[in-house]
């Protein structure tokens, strides 16, 4: 076919070598490079080499997946745990759709409803779909540590879109690479080691009204944040939630004055500005007793695969921070931290944010049980105190977002040896879901957080969960709600909005709560009339599809 040929000859004619400096990683649709943390292996020198084939910056030996959206590159290479004493050759070749199944099987992987993820199972990728290097071998030259990497093609085209009417992948591809040979004196790390390469598609933001422009853009200030669980849901879902500005023009009819929006003034953005991944948890040390964090294997595999599950957002300007929650029932949490653990603590979080690429984080310590046997004195001092090691630990240049509480963390409000909180956040909202707190009205039971200033500090955090605080809030008195949000934007005291959660489809249209707060989040802005006005929405791809094919539509499919 053209472009199969097409692309090999680019590849033939760059040596590989082209290839490898403009697409070292296989990442997709044009975003930035994500360079992920491979580790080390730790044996002692000395030993025996230990070697394993991976993706150049890969971390996963068996597989690694990658997010495409259009013809791509990945590189692979044969990588060692500390330097070869003599120069190692591996030789490689393609497995077949039952070397592809032997890892379906391992790895339990099954296409059934029950599953509420649809297909999971891989299927061999079609040998019209990518492009192989003219020699399968990778040299790990004597003392070095890493091989030179070997480039593969990968044709994007219709082939790989099963649902033709809707232009989607409706299961995952796998090119299977198995390491035929190996010459030199190392140890496989795997016997007879098969390295896979994963293919989904690359979400792209789409919309039935319109493509969307980046955040940037954005002719009023307004901060959307939204939450996504990883044990849950797929977090790159979030690019189909838009928010539409359109000039409006009023008409007379009669007695009553209706607003016509103004065909082709309207423009399409992302909703969300800030995406936090659940759940890294701040626990209890069970030998030194002090908070450390605690990661979830859920949230580790979206940081260890951000092509496929972070860069999408981060193409519409989203900021990706990671959601840090004191375990449930922790006797030690923000607020009863040592001078010395608030500093250890800052640090670990420091590191963490560094390692993965992240833009902040954002705090929530409401699940700590202060009054536990054994749990440290609360110090009401000790979570401004963090909030200033976090910030000297992270710099500036890093977000900080709080969830406040009028529990133990309400003496935030306070300030303490001279400090303030608010210097130290970038933004806070109020953390009881479901529930509009205004604690910068003098009337207000609820103090500020001390030095944060109002346009920072969002009076709602809604939550689309079956509740009669949520039925009470968004749909018995939604519209005066709705009345009150935007009353407070013009006032200044709503610069933003949280939404805790987003919604997939496990139940046909039973979750008609999909896109309540995104279109009341969506409207607190722009409804001056006969100016500018908007509507929160979500795409096609979230809430007007077909049932049959929406069914397991933003779960997660890892």
């Amino acid at each position: 076919m053209k472009r199969n040929n097409e692309l090999r000859i680019r590849l033939r004619a760059a040596g590989f070598g082209l290839l490898g400096a403009a697409a070292v990683l296989f990442t997709g649709c044009e975003g930035e490079e994500f360079v992920r943390d491979g580790g080390e292996m730790p044996l002692p020198a000395g030993d025996t080499p230990t070697g394993a084939l991976y993706a150049e910056g890969g971390y996963d030996p068996e597989l690694q997946d990658f997010a495409i959206c259009q013809d791509e590159v990945v590189s692979v290479v044969y990588r060692l745990n500390y330097p070869a004493a003599e120069d190692v050759t591996v030789t490689l070749s393609v497995g077949t759709q039952e070397d592809v199944d032997a890892y379906n099987d391992a790895k339990g992987l099954r296409d059934v409803m029950e599953n509420l993820g649809g297909c999971k199972r891989y299927r061999l990728l079609p040998e019209t779909n990518y492009v192989l290097p003219e020699a399968m071998t990778l040299t790990v030259p004597k003392g070095k540590t890493e091989s030179e990497p070997l480039f593969i093609g990968v044709i994007y085209d219709k082939t790989l879109l099963q649902d033709r009417s809707q232009l989607r992948m409706n299961y995952p591809w796998m090119l299977p690479l198995q390491v035929a040979s190996i010459q030199g004196n190392i140890l496989p790390l795997i016997a007879d080691q098969q390295f896979g390469i994963g293919i989904r598609p690359g979400n792209l933001p789409s919309s039935s009204k319109g493509e969307f422009h980046p955040i940037g853009e954005k002719t009023k200030p307004f901060m959307n944040i939204v939450f996504t669980d990883c044990r849950v849901v797929n977090p790159s879902y979030v690019i189909y939630y838009g928010y539409k500005e359109a000039e409006y023009e009023a008409r007379k009819i009669g007695s009553m004055i209706l607003y016509r929006e103004i065909k082709g003034t309207a423009t399409c953005y992302p909703l969300f500005e800030i995406h936090c991944l659940q759940p890294l948890f701040i626990a209890q040390d069970a030998a030194t007793q002090g908070a450390v964090l605690q990661t979830d294997p859920d949230l580790m595999y979206v940081l260890t695969h951000q092509g496929r599950y972070v860069d999408p957002q981060r193409e519409l300007d989203m900021k990706i921070c990671v959601s840090i929650e004191t375990q449930v029932k922790s006797p030690v949490g923000l607020c009863n931290l040592s001078e010395e653990n608030r500093v250890s603590l800052a640090w670990q979080i420091a590191d963490f944010v560094k390692k993965y690429g992240l833009d902040g984080v954002a705090l929530n310590d409401k699940g700590a049980n202060y009054a536990a046997e054994g749990a440290p004195a609360v110090d009401k001092s000790s979570y401004t105190k963090f909030l200033k090691a976090l910030r000297e630990a992270m710099g500036n240049d890093k977000l900080i977002l709080l969830s406040y509480d009028f529990d133990e963390n309400s003496a935030l409000y306070e300030a303490h040896d001279g400090l303030q909180a608010g210097e130290y956040l970038d933004f806070a909202w109020w953390g009881t879901e479901n529930e509009l707190c205004t604690p910068y009205d003098p009337e207000s039971p609820v103090p500020p957080i001390a030095g944060l200033d109002k346009s920072k500090f969002a009076p709602i955090a809604g939550n689309p969960v079956d509740t009669p605080e949520f039925k009470d809030f968004w749909d018995t008195q939604g519209d005066q709600n709705a009345q009150k949000l935007m009353d407070l934007y013009d006032t200044g005291d709503c610069p933003g909005a949280v939404c805790l959660a987003i919604l997939a489809w496990t139940q046909n249209f039973a979750e008609g709560y999909q896109t309540t707060i995104p279109s009341a989040i969506g409207s607190i802005p722009m409804h001056e009339k006969p100016g500018w006005a908007s509507s929160g929405f979500a795409t096609n791809e979230v809430a007007q599809a077909e049932w049959q094919d929406a069914f397991g539509t933003g779960l997660k499919d890892w």
